[in-house]
């Protein structure tokens, strides 16, 4: 029984683990590259003849409707949703100059298109569209160390289970996704919030190249030193502006781990609490330690507390950890050295593709008192879901430390609008719901909404709120562009006019969030 309900719970982590990486791969733009000079004109072709013309340039890599490719495509998709979801036709790019060809004939012709790496978002349409063009960029999966191992180039079709793998032997790593199958690409292009993010950054921060396409098929590389703006606004600012085809992001050295979860009922939870503030608060944190508490509920099971623990070091219980692990009354735990790469990939054999998902991310200031009324908030809205079958209904609450804001600045900023974190860190709490049946699909949302109004509102009166919301855990009514701050999203409309200035990625492509 209980290691049923340890795999039950384990699902609910899926979602906070990885978040949307596999999702739509756009990229902002810059002072000196090529603009477009294509129009996005309001008559939309059919389906039917963007695919012909698709064929015509790249027969060989486009899947028609009902192939074997095109539905192994659609199948790779984390939510039902997005699976759910039929294109005219798919393109299998492996490189750069296939996502040139296929721009330089789509756009022309104002044909509507998606993008999608891992496809590991859960919001219908963010990584694939019904009756257009559907560019999936899982072959350009390329990983090439430097030869001073300090860099690794990474295409967005890689997954982060698959990069921490290869690297293992190597004895270096990225920050990275938390989650084995989340795709590279979206995954950066959102931020990227790994569980070394106080050791190094976010992931973009340690991103020091970026191949783009842009909208008329230009084929160019930002970095520090050139097209500038373009580099600072692909530091979060996802699916607006080009199609990226390759990162070149810094590593670290690891071996093994020390890594896993445990498992409480629910009476433990000021104990959770306090610890989960104390360590995030810790004037003296240790950036070797990733941490996240999960209130989780399934109807077999009920509410249970979940600690996700991971170690750069092959060290056990080291004292980051050990005012959360000497907690009494543990369910099971899980905990053990293990390679990054096995770590990453546990989750996926207990939350497999095909389930029907949501999410949404809010945060706050670590505050025990509001973390204690969280918990309330979160326990009320557990009857809103009777009558669901199958439901997993989680919040994970994730220590943001100010470590994370200095090394931002280190790494020269990025436009998330976090440049700054106060003393006592902050808290990114990511909800993650999944069901069964798409006849659910309306109680469900409007249950996740309900839940996402009353933390807010809460958060507000108990003077806790912080505006940010992380991209790669967005939700269907939220808009992470506008909560990075009037100055970070001026710069991405103005940067998306420089490279993009007919608005193809506003308006031809309509997944994801838009400036």
């Amino acid at each position: 029984m209980v290691n049923l309900v340890a795999m039950r719970v384990a699902s609910l982590l899926l979602v906070a683990l990885g978040g949307a990486g596999g999702g739509v791969l756009a990229a902002p733009a810059a002072q000196d590259v090529v603009p477009s000079t294509t129009t996005a004109a309001s008559s939309v072709p059919s389906g039917s003849i963007c695919c012909a013309a698709l064929t015509a340039a790249l027969k060989p890599k486009v899947a028609s409707a009902c192939s074997a490719n095109y539905n192994h495509s659609l199948s790779s998709y984390w939510a039902a949703q997005e699976e759910s979801i039929s294109p005219s036709c798919i393109l299998l790019a492996t490189s750069a100059q296939d996502v040139s060809q296929a721009l330089k004939v789509l756009v022309p012709l104002s044909c509507k298109f998606a993008v999608r790496s891992g496809g590991h978002g859960a919001i219908p349409g963010i990584a694939n569209i019904q009756g257009g063009v559907t560019i999936d960029l899982t072959g350009l999966n390329g990983l090439a160390l430097s030869k001073d191992k300090s860099t690794v180039d990474l295409g967005p079709g890689q997954t982060w289970g698959s990069v921490y793998t290869q690297l293992q032997a190597s004895g270096v790593t990225v920050s990275g996704g938390r989650d084995g199958p989340v795709g590279v690409g979206g995954s950066v292009l959102g931020g990227g919030f790994g569980y070394w993010a106080p050791k190094t950054g976010f992931t973009c921060d340690i991103t020091t190249a970026y191949e783009v396409v842009l909208a008329n098929g230009t084929i160019v590389t930002a970095t520090a030193t050139k097209n500038t703006n373009l580099y600072k606004a692909l530091k979060g600012g996802s699916s607006n502006f080009g199609i990226v085809t390759k990162f070149t992001i810094k590593t670290f050295p690891i071996g093994q781990i020390w890594g896993g979860d445990s498992y409480y009922y629910t009476s433990s939870l000021n104990d959770h609490v306090q610890a989960l503030y104390d360590f995030t608060a810790n004037p003296n944190y240790d950036t070797d330690a990733g941490y996240f508490l999960c209130y989780a509920y399934t109807p077999g099971s009920g509410p249970l507390l979940t600690n996700r623990i991971a170690y750069a070091k092959p060290v056990v219980n080291p004292p980051a950890f050990q005012a959360i692990t000497s907690i009494p009354g543990q369910v099971q735990n899980t905990t053990q050295i293990i390679d990054l790469g096995t770590f990453s990939n546990q989750s996926y054999q207990s939350s497999p593709v095909g389930y029907q998902q949501d999410t949404w991310a809010v945060t706050f200031t670590n505050n025990v008192q509001w973390l204690q009324n969280l918990w309330t908030i979160y326990e009320n809205s557990i009857p809103t879901l009777s009558g669901v079958a199958n439901v997993t209904w989680s919040l994970t609450l994730e220590p943001m430390t100010p470590s994370i804001a200095v090394q931002t600045k280190a790494n020269g900023g990025n436009v998330l609008g976090l440049d700054s974190i106060p003393s006592e860190g902050l808290i990114l709490c990511l909800l993650s719901a999944t069901w069964v049946s798409p006849n659910d699909t309306k109680k469900m949302n409007a249950a996740s909404d309900q839940l996402l109004q009353n933390i807010i509102q809460g958060a507000k009166k108990q003077g806790v709120y912080n505006a940010y919301v992380d991209m790669n855990h967005a939700g269907r009514i939220q808009d992470p562009i506008t909560s990075y701050g009037a100055t970070n999203a001026a710069f991405l409309r103005q940067t998306a006019k420089q490279v993009d200035p007919k608005g193809v990625f506003q308006k031809l492509m309509p997944g994801g969030f838009k400036v």
